[in-house]
């Protein structure tokens, strides 16, 4: 006798992913089999080290730490014109930050805002405007990613004397040990310090440098946290007091 055959009714599950959208997207397929996708929301900053000019043509650096404190600095013939320092934040490649702070030339603190936009390690724009009366011209800046960044820098890499530029008119030397231990000058102030390899294996030494003389910005006695980096064999150290009251740059050779 033949058996009637069996019919197996399959039900098809509910379909949700994740994923599938391209770049930038994320979709969900609904139980009709609907797909629907939604732009991912990038809050990345700008991290890196960035070289470039203002419109204004000073020269410009600007270190991006994965913590978002910057440090840009703006100098013309090698010196310092002006240095701002802050923590910026950032949605889908626009950046700000509403209270950055400016060191001028005279070694005055000012306030001031930034914001602009950036491709992640490829260019970056970004208008500071310092808060002066009179204002002063706001700062527009366009750069350039530097790779030395994704390299470490080990303390090996700075060891030895280094000096400013002879066209700077202040006179600036640092002397870095084996151990990571500093002395210097700049003009009259004296300074010792101690610096680390950055833990996240970037082109960052961090430090801590002391002021020993009377005649330093800080007064004698008061430490600074620092950051440093070599790139085109030119040192960079850049600093703030935690205060934001005092700020320090170095730049210098070999």
């Amino acid at each position: 006798m033949k058996l009637p055959s069996k019919i197996v009714l399959l039900t098809l599950p509910i379909l949700a992913a994740c994923g599938g959208g391209g770049s930038g997207q994320t979709c969900i397929t609904t139980a009709d089999l609907t797909k629907s996708c939604v732009a991912v929301t990038s809050h990345a900053i700008p991290e890196g080290i960035w070289f470039g000019a203002t419109t204004t043509y000073l020269a410009a650096q600007t270190i991006v730490l994965e913590t978002g404190q910057y440090f840009s600095v703006y100098t013309s013939g090698g010196s310092l014109v002006w240095m701002t320092e802050g923590i910026v934040a950032a949605t889908n490649g626009a950046f700000s930050d509403p209270s950055t702070v400016a060191l001028d030339a005279s070694g005055q603190i000012l306030a001031g805002t930034m914001a602009g936009n950036f491709t992640a390690q490829s260019t970056l724009a970004a208008t500071t405007t310092v808060n002066t009366s009179p204002t002063t011209t706001p700062l527009t800046y366009n750069g350039n990613y530097n790779s030395t960044y994704d390299t470490p820098l080990t303390i090996s890499d700075v060891l030895g004397t280094w000096n400013n530029p002879a066209s700077v008119p202040t006179t600036a030397t640092i002397t870095f040990a084996s151990n990571g231990s500093a002395t210097g000058t700049q003009g009259t102030c004296t300074f010792t310090g101690s610096f680390t390899p950055r833990a996240t294996g970037k082109h960052i030494l961090d430090g801590t440098l002391t002021f020993t003389d009377p005649s330093c910005a800080t007064g004698n006695g008061v430490a600074m946290p620092v950051e440093a980096t070599v790139v085109n064999s030119q040192l960079t150290i850049v600093g703030v007091t935690p205060q934001r009251s005092t700020a320090f740059y170095l730049a210098a050779a070999r």
